[in-house]
């Protein structure tokens, strides 16, 4: 089996320095800042459609790029003040031990993401490191499908743990199988609405990994 990690509120917990960027970048355009909750209950891919529910309107080409340099600016700054989330790196090496692979998928820039990976100590511990690259896609679904395809690897034998209904989407769109963490930015309403099974804690879904591949593949028998 392979084990697919999402960075952004799983791998990396990060959602305190997520809302300090975004709130640091709207005050720079004027507009009033969001709570945790509003962030937690509205957040959606693309990213742009959230900015639209925030501003009540759907933001020009001129304001989306205006708010996306300026958060991604804040968000360079603070990003190394991020923790790895509970359990980490320890989970890398257990499911490495039970002699499976690994890798992280981001929707993060490439350019950006590999160098904080490493700064984290933690790339040894994957098969391939991928953020996005110009043109970026809006949506997981068509980057987890370049992710696999570079891989290698059989999508009924592949888990996504992430934190974002976008994750289950994408993993469903490639028959793969999605585990969603609440820890991470998503409210757990939103992620229950995706029907992908849901765990508390990173160690919770590592371990029922292997019952989500069996269930699948005992439900298509």
């Amino acid at each position: 089996m392979h084990l697919v990690w999402d960075w952004n509120g799983t791998v990396l917990n990060d959602f305190e320095i997520i809302l300090r960027s975004t709130n640091d970048s709207f005050g720079d355009h004027g507009l009033p800042p969001i709570t945790a909750e509003q962030y937690r209950t509205q957040i959606k891919m693309p990213i742009r459609a959230f900015y639209a529910d925030i501003l009540g309107h759907e933001p020009t080409d001129e304001e989306w790029e205006a708010l996306d340099a300026s958060f991604h600016r804040y968000y360079v700054a603070y990003e190394r003040q991020a923790r790895l989330s509970d359990g980490l790196p320890d989970l890398f090496r257990d499911w490495a031990g039970r002699g499976h692979s690994q890798s992280l998928l981001s929707m993060y820039h490439d350019d950006k993401l590999v160098p904080v990976v490493a700064h984290h100590g933690i790339a040894h511990h994957f098969t391939l490191v991928q953020g996005t690259t110009p043109p970026r896609p809006a949506r997981k679904a068509e980057h987890l499908q370049d992710h696999l395809r570079r891989l290698s690897v059989d999508p009924s034998q592949v888990v996504l743990i992430g934190d974002s209904p976008d994750d289950a989407h994408a993993a469903q769109s490639v028959g793969a199988h999605a585990i969603l963490y609440s820890g991470g930015f998503a409210a757990a309403q939103a992620l229950a609405a995706t029907g992908a099974r849901i765990a508390d804690t990173l160690s919770a879904a590592v371990e029922i990994i292997e019952e989500v591949v069996a269930g699948a593949s005992d439900s298509r028998a």
